[in-house]
């Protein structure tokens, strides 16, 4: 039963609920000045491939869940750039070391089991000068709503295919071994107080 609503209930819930002003407004900042061949982990419903620039050649993605990849297909057909899409989670990714220049996530790493290992991943498959670019949902610096998220974290794993409010997403970045070259902070208009602190990024593999 669970398995039948991560695949074909949740995607359409998620699918609508990631469109919202807000959203959209942090794809735009994030995607848009991106150039050349590009992986994106979590690709979900291909939401972001209409906020990629003009200098996007190519996009590997990668995500497990088949039922996103299904709404996504639509979104790929219509990209101006050529897409690969690949079955696989960002646990282990299908790439040779120092091998990509550029490596993207939206809103994924909070849903990632492993999200340590994940990111020590996409560490190992960035070139020296790659670039990790990020947006994600993140644990609030506001204490009584960061309570709420741990006690609610449960919850949302199971109606959101995994979900952690709860991840201080900086600290886990940098505790894979990046160096933040760019960072903000945000609150998203129109999204739950208990998820609304945003956190936004570029880093690189340090040493």
């Amino acid at each position: 039963m669970r398995a039948f609503y991560n695949q074909h209930i949740f995607p359409h819930i998620l699918d609508r609920v990631m469109q919202i002003d807000s959203m959209s407004e942090a794809r735009a900042r994030l995607l848009a000045p991106i150039s050349g061949h590009v992986v994106e982990i979590g690709f979900g419903t291909g939401l972001n491939v209409a906020y990629y620039g003009a200098g996007v050649k190519s996009l590997t993605t990668v995500d497990p869940n088949q039922g996103v990849g299904r709404l996504a297909e639509r979104r790929m057909d219509q990209a101006a750039f050529p897409i690969q899409h690949k079955l696989l989670s960002a646990e282990k990714l299908p790439f040779d070391d120092a091998s990509v220049d550029t490596l993207v996530s939206t809103w994924t790493l909070c849903s990632i089991p492993n999200v340590a290992q994940a990111l020590q991943e996409i560490r190992r498959v960035l070139k020296p000068d790659g670039v990790f670019h990020f947006v994600e949902h993140a644990r609030s610096p506001d204490a009584q709503i960061a309570k709420w998220q741990t006690r609610l974290t449960p919850i949302q794993k199971v109606v959101a295919d995994g979900c952690h409010l709860d991840r201080d997403m900086f600290a886990l970045v940098k505790a894979a071994g990046f160096e933040l070259i760019e960072q903000q902070t945000f609150e998203a208009q129109g999204v739950p107080s208990i998820g609304r602190f945003m956190v936004m990024g570029r880093a690189t593999p340090r040493g």
